[in-house]
């Protein structure tokens, strides 16, 4: 997974989902230009978390999330509803648009709910 290394809530939910999916998911800050695939753009990978998967399939956004929390079985209904419920991944992926365009105040409020850690 490369996400924003500079963004400190792109960061706080990298290394929390690392945590909660285990080694099977290596995430990489899009600055660290060695692990960076040449097939993306540094455009591109600011715009949006990606997920490169076994084949070199690419996956950005908010399916990259879901792919990349499926690698746990616990975590992979989210998968299941973004592939099959109608309008799920329309709703998903506009939403994470809103969301990375507004990453200071979901960051915010994220530290407010969460009440302990700084993210």
């Amino acid at each position: 997974m490369i996400y924003d290394g500079d963004c400190g809530f792109c960061t706080y939910w990298a290394r929390r989902w690392r945590t909660k999916i285990g080694p099977q998911l290596e995430i990489v800050p899009l600055q660290d230009e060695e692990k960076r695939p040449d097939m993306l753009t540094t455009t591109e990978l600011e715009e949006a978390v990606h997920l490169l998967g076994p084949d070199d399939d690419v996956y950005r956004g908010a399916e990259a999330v879901f792919r990349a929390l499926a690698l746990r079985r616990r975590y992979s209904p989210g998968l299941w509803m973004y592939r099959h419920l109608p309008g799920f991944r329309w709703i998903s992926e506009c939403v994470y648009r809103w969301v990375a365009k507004h990453r200071m105040f979901v960051s915010r409020w994220t530290r407010w709910m969460r009440r302990d850690n700084a993210v």
